[in-house]
């Protein structure tokens, strides 16, 4: 196959290389903000979090099952000292009216590490691997070793998770090249940086996606096939993403997109990467995971199962029923919902936001060449990225119906916002060129002066993401 030479302008190099520093500064600016502002354990299962990179400093870099409240749960040993600097703050998290005070502080800040321990069931994080813990778990050892309240030490894991997230996505960034723009426009949302902000390990599955489709776009881009380095380096980054929720093991499958200089490694890196995401997935299943216990709703995912047997057509229904019924928190959880999922953006923002993403993938439409639609290897990597979106969003809906769903109810429960950020990054791959069309004339050219002006409008929205948010948490949780 005849890869056509791609086509740079120095104007658009230079661009390609602000990206990623304006990131690096928008990002820290933003992600330091909420590290500090936002109240201990206010983002969305914070406590679970912790508990997950905190048994990592105590040598399970596994979680186990383990006898806690009189039944074997998904989870491991942990410090009695969270739980002291948590409860003052426990009534704040879903109840928008509720703030954080001076008291709170003072005496969730008496909470210190003092080797107390005892075994905590978290069933939602226990089966998730250690890797994208490991920042927020060597602040926690770093805290424990110097002494500091659990509150400072929670900060610093915090800060640990934002520096390594913005560091990874700065490395996306820059291997990205014409395809950094809605990478860039992902990866500064206000959902992205709230994560990365957090004890969550869901800001490195973001941006560690991101890095593993910069490899992809990059070659495609530049119109050669994929060298050897690059695909091992992508199927490692799917790998580890495709570990951490079983939906997104499909994500494995997108080296297949691109074109290598040798096929057969590609099938293997590919073959490896699902090896090791499958692998895991069943590891947890049967040495660690126990079922989910919903308070509000029994479920029980044998008997759902037998529901959709009985009624397979239902499963129209159900698809149509929870955009219905969730469609709008989709719709604003993906840019953007903060807190416990109860602390909103202004409704304006959340327009101009997806108005901003929009616009970040056209300069890549404007280069576009029509045959790129339905031929040769940007069809191809269009195709299977679209493929993988939607079938693992699919299984994402399928899975949460199954497990944290009550049986024959006709919408799922469950699917948050935030879960679909790392399907987002994989769609620069879906609008790549091999080539680069001139921009009417160049890059003086009316496309070129287009494509300059969008960047700038995309790069600059973020400053306006920093003063929504900032006005947001300090009127959420410090102003009456």
């Amino acid at each position: 196959m005849e890869y056509p030479p791609p086509a740079h302008s120095a104007t658009g190099l230079v661009m390609q290389r602000i990206g990623p520093f304006l990131f690096a500064v928008l990002a820290t600016i933003s992600a330091f903000f909420l590290v500090w502002s936002l109240p201990p354990f206010q983002t969305a299962d914070e406590p679970a979090h912790i508990y997950r990179a905190n048994m990592i400093t105590h040598g399970y870099w596994v979680a186990a099952r383990v006898p806690t409240d009189g039944r074997i749960a998904a989870g491991g040993p942990s410090d009695v000292a969270i739980i002291e600097a948590y409860f003052p703050f426990h009534h704040v998290p879903f109840k928008p009216d509720e703030r954080a005070n001076l008291e709170d502080f003072a005496k969730a800040f008496t909470a210190r590490w003092d080797g107390r321990v005892f075994n905590v069931a978290a069933e939602n994080t226990a089966p998730y691997p250690p890797f994208f813990y490991l920042p927020q778990a060597a602040a926690i050892a770093v805290g424990k070793a110097i002494d500091l309240p659990v509150v400072q030490t929670l900060y610093l894991a915090r800060a640990a998770n934002a520096l390594t997230c913005i560091l990874v996505g700065f490395f996306a960034l820059l291997l990205a090249g014409r395809a950094h723009l809605p990478l860039f426009a992902v990866l500064l949302l206000p959902m992205s940086v709230s994560l990365y902000a957090s004890m969550s390990q869901d800001g490195l599955v973001i941006t560690v996606t991101a890095l593993g489709i910069a490899f992809l776009v990059r070659a495609l881009s530049e119109g050669r096939p994929l060298r050897s380095a690059e695909i091992w380096a992508s199927a490692a980054c799917f790998a580890l993403v495709g570990m951490t929720k079983q939906p997104y093991a499909l994500l494995c499958l997108m080296p297949l997109a691109v074109p290598a200089e040798r096929a057969a490694v590609k099938r293997l890196a590919v073959a490896a990467s699902l090896a090791a995401a499958v692998g895991w997935a069943v590891w947890m299943a049967l040495a660690v995971q126990t079922p989910l216990i919903r308070q509000d709703a029994p479920t029980d995912a044998m008997g759902q199962l037998r529901f959709l047997l009985e009624n397979p057509v239902a499963v129209f229904t159900i698809a149509v029923k929870t955009f219905q019924v969730w469609g709008n928190e989709y719709y604003q959880q993906f840019v953007g919902i903060l807190g416990w999922v109860d602390t909103r953006l202004p409704k304006p923002y959340y327009a101009a936001a997806y108005l901003v993403l929009l616009l970040s993938f056209l300069p890549m439409l404007l280069g576009r060449r029509a045959a790129d639609w339905y031929s040769g290897a940007p069809a191809r990597a269009s195709a299977v990225t679209l493929g993988v979106v939607l079938a693992t969003g699919a299984l994402l809906f399928g899975a949460l119906y199954m497990v944290w769903t009550p049986v024959g109810q006709l919408w799922v429960d469950g699917v948050q916002g935030r879960y679909f950020l790392p399907l987002a990054a994989l769609l620069p791959l879906a609008f790549a060129s091999g080539r680069q069309l001139p921009a009417s004339g160049g890059p003086s050219g009316w496309a070129g002066v287009l494509g300059r002006g969008l960047t700038w409008m995309v790069w600059l929205f973020p400053i306006v993401s920093i003063l929504v948010l900032q006005r947001t948490v300090i009127l959420r949780y410090y102003l009456d």
